[in-house]
Protein backbone atom coordinates (compact mmCIF):
# COMPACT_ATOMS: atom_id res chain seq x y z
CA UNK A 1 0.00 0.00 0.00
CA UNK A 2 1.40 3.59 -1.07
CA UNK A 3 2.18 6.22 1.82
CA UNK A 4 -0.27 8.24 0.38
CA UNK A 5 -2.86 5.55 0.43
CA UNK A 6 -2.36 4.88 3.59
CA UNK A 7 -2.50 8.31 4.43
CA UNK A 8 -5.44 9.11 3.02
CA UNK A 9 -7.14 6.06 5.19
CA UNK A 10 -5.75 7.52 8.36
CA UNK A 11 -7.48 10.38 7.56
CA UNK A 12 -10.73 9.04 6.40
CA UNK A 13 -11.02 7.15 9.43
CA UNK A 14 -10.66 10.02 11.47
CA UNK A 15 -12.84 11.91 9.18
CA UNK A 16 -16.13 9.51 9.75
CA UNK A 17 -15.23 8.99 13.49
CA UNK A 18 -15.38 12.95 13.61
CA UNK A 19 -18.47 13.39 11.19
CA UNK A 20 -16.83 15.72 9.14
CA UNK A 21 -17.53 14.38 5.33
CA UNK A 22 -20.87 16.36 4.75
CA UNK A 23 -23.69 16.36 2.04
CA UNK A 24 -23.67 18.91 -0.89
CA UNK A 25 -26.99 19.26 -2.95
CA UNK A 26 -27.24 18.65 -7.13
CA UNK A 27 -30.90 20.30 -8.24
CA UNK A 28 -32.86 17.61 -10.03
CA UNK A 29 -35.01 20.19 -12.64
CA UNK A 30 -38.07 18.85 -14.18
CA UNK A 31 -37.84 19.74 -17.88
CA UNK A 32 -41.30 20.41 -18.31
CA UNK A 33 -40.85 23.78 -17.03
CA UNK A 34 -36.97 23.88 -16.07
CA UNK A 35 -37.80 24.20 -12.41
CA UNK A 36 -36.41 22.53 -9.24
CA UNK A 37 -37.80 19.77 -7.91
CA UNK A 38 -35.32 18.16 -5.52
CA UNK A 39 -31.77 17.55 -4.99
CA UNK A 40 -29.08 14.64 -5.08
CA UNK A 41 -26.97 14.19 -2.14
CA UNK A 42 -22.90 13.87 -2.81
CA UNK A 43 -20.78 13.30 -0.54
CA UNK A 44 -17.84 15.87 0.17
CA UNK A 45 -14.56 15.94 1.96
CA UNK A 46 -12.34 18.65 2.53
CA UNK A 47 -9.44 17.16 4.46
CA UNK A 48 -7.72 20.01 6.76
CA UNK A 49 -4.19 18.49 5.96
CA UNK A 50 -4.93 16.82 2.44
CA UNK A 51 -7.41 19.02 1.01
CA UNK A 52 -10.14 18.31 -1.01
CA UNK A 53 -10.24 14.50 -1.97
CA UNK A 54 -13.08 12.94 -4.35
CA UNK A 55 -15.51 10.61 -3.52
CA UNK A 56 -14.52 8.76 -6.82
CA UNK A 57 -11.36 7.99 -4.29
CA UNK A 58 -12.82 8.03 -0.65
CA UNK A 59 -16.11 6.19 -1.17
CA UNK A 60 -14.37 2.94 -2.74
CA UNK A 61 -12.14 3.43 0.09
CA UNK A 62 -14.49 4.10 3.11
CA UNK A 63 -16.27 0.38 1.28
CA UNK A 64 -13.14 -1.76 1.30
CA UNK A 65 -12.05 -0.71 4.89
CA UNK A 66 -16.11 -1.51 6.34
CA UNK A 67 -16.87 2.34 7.41
CA UNK A 68 -19.25 2.86 4.52
CA UNK A 69 -22.49 1.92 6.59
CA UNK A 70 -21.58 4.60 9.00
CA UNK A 71 -20.52 6.87 6.52
CA UNK A 72 -23.84 6.35 4.58
CA UNK A 73 -25.93 6.59 7.66
CA UNK A 74 -23.89 10.22 9.05
CA UNK A 75 -24.98 11.27 5.69
CA UNK A 76 -28.69 10.38 5.14
CA UNK A 77 -29.11 12.10 8.69
CA UNK A 78 -27.32 15.34 7.84
CA UNK A 79 -28.87 15.50 4.44
CA UNK A 80 -32.56 14.59 5.97
CA UNK A 81 -32.34 17.34 8.67
CA UNK A 82 -31.35 19.82 5.94
CA UNK A 83 -34.33 18.56 3.66
CA UNK A 84 -36.39 19.95 5.99
CA UNK A 85 -35.49 23.10 5.57
CA UNK A 86 -36.39 22.92 1.65
CA UNK A 87 -40.18 23.42 0.11
CA UNK A 88 -41.84 20.51 1.32
CA UNK A 89 -42.27 19.63 -2.10
CA UNK A 90 -39.13 19.12 -2.97
CA UNK A 91 -37.71 15.69 -2.80
CA UNK A 92 -34.10 14.34 -1.53
CA UNK A 93 -32.28 11.58 -3.72
CA UNK A 94 -29.82 9.14 -1.98
CA UNK A 95 -27.58 6.82 -3.37
CA UNK A 96 -27.10 3.52 -1.73
CA UNK A 97 -24.01 1.45 -2.55
CA UNK A 98 -23.30 -2.03 -3.31
CA UNK A 99 -21.70 -3.09 -0.56
CA UNK A 100 -25.29 -1.66 1.98
CA UNK A 101 -27.03 -3.29 -1.05
CA UNK A 102 -25.68 -6.88 1.07
CA UNK A 103 -26.99 -6.00 4.46
CA UNK A 104 -30.28 -7.46 4.86
CA UNK A 105 -31.16 -4.21 7.67
CA UNK A 106 -30.58 -1.85 5.31
CA UNK A 107 -34.00 -1.39 4.64
CA UNK A 108 -34.87 -0.75 8.49
CA UNK A 109 -32.24 1.78 9.20
CA UNK A 110 -32.97 4.18 6.66
CA UNK A 111 -36.52 3.89 7.40
CA UNK A 112 -35.29 4.54 11.23
CA UNK A 113 -33.21 7.25 10.08
CA UNK A 114 -36.24 8.96 8.35
CA UNK A 115 -38.23 8.74 11.66
CA UNK A 116 -35.61 10.04 13.40
CA UNK A 117 -35.07 12.89 11.31
CA UNK A 118 -39.38 13.75 10.41
CA UNK A 119 -38.71 13.82 6.77
CA UNK A 120 -41.51 11.97 5.22
CA UNK A 121 -41.04 9.49 3.25
CA UNK A 122 -42.70 9.65 0.41
CA UNK A 123 -40.41 12.92 -0.48
CA UNK A 124 -37.24 10.71 -0.51
CA UNK A 125 -35.39 8.62 -3.40
CA UNK A 126 -33.10 5.78 -2.44
CA UNK A 127 -30.43 5.64 -5.88
CA UNK A 128 -29.40 1.65 -6.61
CA UNK A 129 -27.13 1.07 -9.24
CA UNK A 130 -27.49 -1.66 -11.83
CA UNK A 131 -24.41 -3.60 -10.51
CA UNK A 132 -26.07 -3.76 -6.76
CA UNK A 133 -29.28 -5.48 -7.60
CA UNK A 134 -28.32 -8.10 -9.84
CA UNK A 135 -25.37 -8.80 -7.28
CA UNK A 136 -27.71 -10.74 -5.13
CA UNK A 137 -31.23 -10.41 -6.53
CA UNK A 138 -33.15 -11.67 -3.59
CA UNK A 139 -32.20 -9.53 -1.14
CA UNK A 140 -32.04 -6.22 -3.70
CA UNK A 141 -36.08 -7.27 -4.33
CA UNK A 142 -36.29 -7.20 -0.32
CA UNK A 143 -34.85 -4.11 0.66
CA UNK A 144 -36.32 -2.53 -2.81
CA UNK A 145 -39.85 -4.07 -1.67
CA UNK A 146 -39.36 -2.64 1.94
CA UNK A 147 -38.65 0.98 0.90
CA UNK A 148 -41.48 0.94 -1.52
CA UNK A 149 -43.95 -0.17 1.09
CA UNK A 150 -43.27 2.74 3.00
CA UNK A 151 -43.97 5.38 0.16
CA UNK A 152 -39.87 5.59 -0.63
CA UNK A 153 -38.90 5.89 -4.05
CA UNK A 154 -36.73 3.91 -6.37
CA UNK A 155 -34.06 4.98 -8.79
CA UNK A 156 -32.01 2.81 -10.59
CA UNK A 157 -28.58 4.67 -11.24
CA UNK A 158 -26.02 4.83 -14.45
CA UNK A 159 -28.62 2.61 -16.31
CA UNK A 160 -26.76 0.93 -19.05
CA UNK A 161 -23.41 0.78 -17.99
CA UNK A 162 -24.06 -2.41 -15.80
CA UNK A 163 -23.97 -5.98 -17.37
CA UNK A 164 -27.58 -7.02 -16.61
CA UNK A 165 -30.47 -7.52 -18.98
CA UNK A 166 -33.44 -5.60 -19.47
CA UNK A 167 -35.47 -8.94 -18.29
CA UNK A 168 -33.26 -8.65 -14.84
CA UNK A 169 -33.98 -4.65 -14.48
CA UNK A 170 -37.07 -4.55 -15.28
CA UNK A 171 -38.19 -7.04 -13.13
CA UNK A 172 -37.66 -5.45 -10.00
CA UNK A 173 -40.33 -2.77 -9.33
CA UNK A 174 -38.58 0.90 -9.77
CA UNK A 175 -39.69 4.38 -10.16
CA UNK A 176 -37.21 5.96 -11.96
CA UNK A 177 -34.23 5.43 -14.62
CA UNK A 178 -31.13 8.09 -14.16
CA UNK A 179 -29.64 7.69 -18.01
CA UNK A 180 -25.73 7.88 -17.34
CA UNK A 181 -23.94 10.98 -18.30
CA UNK A 182 -21.76 8.87 -20.61
CA UNK A 183 -24.72 8.89 -22.67
CA UNK A 184 -25.42 12.31 -22.32
CA UNK A 185 -22.52 13.67 -23.16
CA UNK A 186 -22.51 11.56 -26.90
CA UNK A 187 -25.87 13.79 -28.47
CA UNK A 188 -24.03 16.46 -29.39
CA UNK A 189 -21.40 14.05 -30.90
CA UNK A 190 -23.03 10.94 -33.03
CA UNK A 191 -26.33 9.71 -34.00
CA UNK A 192 -25.59 6.46 -31.81
CA UNK A 193 -25.40 8.60 -28.94
CA UNK A 194 -28.93 9.50 -29.73
CA UNK A 195 -30.15 6.75 -30.92
CA UNK A 196 -29.32 5.25 -27.44
CA UNK A 197 -30.67 7.85 -25.47
CA UNK A 198 -34.22 8.07 -27.25
CA UNK A 199 -34.20 3.86 -26.71
CA UNK A 200 -33.62 4.16 -23.34
CA UNK A 201 -36.68 7.08 -22.94
CA UNK A 202 -38.81 5.42 -24.99
CA UNK A 203 -38.42 1.73 -22.92
CA UNK A 204 -38.97 3.64 -19.71
CA UNK A 205 -41.93 5.37 -20.84
CA UNK A 206 -43.82 1.86 -22.02
CA UNK A 207 -42.93 0.78 -18.31
CA UNK A 208 -44.26 3.74 -16.79
CA UNK A 209 -40.63 4.84 -14.96
CA UNK A 210 -39.81 8.54 -15.01
CA UNK A 211 -35.86 9.19 -16.33
CA UNK A 212 -33.56 11.66 -15.27
CA UNK A 213 -30.88 12.75 -17.88
CA UNK A 214 -27.17 13.24 -15.76
CA UNK A 215 -24.42 15.71 -17.05
CA UNK A 216 -26.31 17.93 -18.89
CA UNK A 217 -24.07 20.83 -19.79
CA UNK A 218 -25.36 22.78 -22.76
CA UNK A 219 -28.58 23.52 -24.22
CA UNK A 220 -28.24 21.23 -27.54
CA UNK A 221 -28.51 18.39 -25.06
CA UNK A 222 -31.28 19.57 -23.18
CA UNK A 223 -33.38 20.21 -26.12
CA UNK A 224 -32.62 16.86 -27.39
CA UNK A 225 -34.00 15.78 -24.37
CA UNK A 226 -37.09 17.35 -23.84
CA UNK A 227 -37.30 16.53 -27.00
CA UNK A 228 -37.48 13.26 -26.58
CA UNK A 229 -39.83 12.81 -23.27
CA UNK A 230 -36.87 12.96 -20.81
CA UNK A 231 -38.94 13.78 -17.72
CA UNK A 232 -35.82 15.35 -15.04
CA UNK A 233 -32.60 16.87 -15.98
CA UNK A 234 -29.47 17.43 -13.43
CA UNK A 235 -26.08 18.78 -14.26
CA UNK A 236 -23.68 21.92 -14.87
CA UNK A 237 -26.14 23.42 -17.02
CA UNK A 238 -27.74 24.04 -14.23
CA UNK A 239 -25.80 23.80 -11.31
CA UNK A 240 -22.97 22.03 -9.58
CA UNK A 241 -23.56 20.04 -6.21
CA UNK A 242 -23.61 22.85 -3.57
CA UNK A 243 -23.37 23.21 0.06
CA UNK A 244 -26.54 23.43 2.27
CA UNK A 245 -26.28 26.93 3.17
CA UNK A 246 -26.35 27.94 -0.43
CA UNK A 247 -29.18 26.50 -1.52
CA UNK A 248 -31.58 29.24 -0.81
CA UNK A 249 -29.73 31.20 -3.30
CA UNK A 250 -29.63 28.63 -6.03
CA UNK A 251 -33.47 28.37 -5.78
CA UNK A 252 -33.63 32.34 -6.13
CA UNK A 253 -31.96 32.47 -9.41
CA UNK A 254 -33.90 30.89 -11.44
CA UNK A 255 -34.79 30.06 -14.69
CA UNK A 256 -31.45 28.28 -14.55
CA UNK A 257 -31.25 27.52 -18.32
CA UNK A 258 -31.22 31.55 -18.82
CA UNK A 259 -28.55 31.82 -15.76
CA UNK A 260 -25.83 28.94 -17.21
CA UNK A 261 -26.10 28.78 -20.54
Amino acid sequence: MSSVRMQIERELRSAIAADVIIPHYQPLVALDGDRVIGFEALARWESSSLGRIGPDVFIPMAEEIGLMPLLSRQLLRRACLDAMTWPSTFTLAFNISPVQLRDPTVGLRILSILAESGFSPLRMEIEITESALVENIALAQATIDELRAAGIRIALDDFGTGYSTLGQLLSFRLDKIKIDRSFVSRLNESNDGRVIVRAILGLAKGFGLTTTAEGVEDAGQLAYLKANGCTEGQGYLFSKAVPAADVPALLNCMPYTSAAA
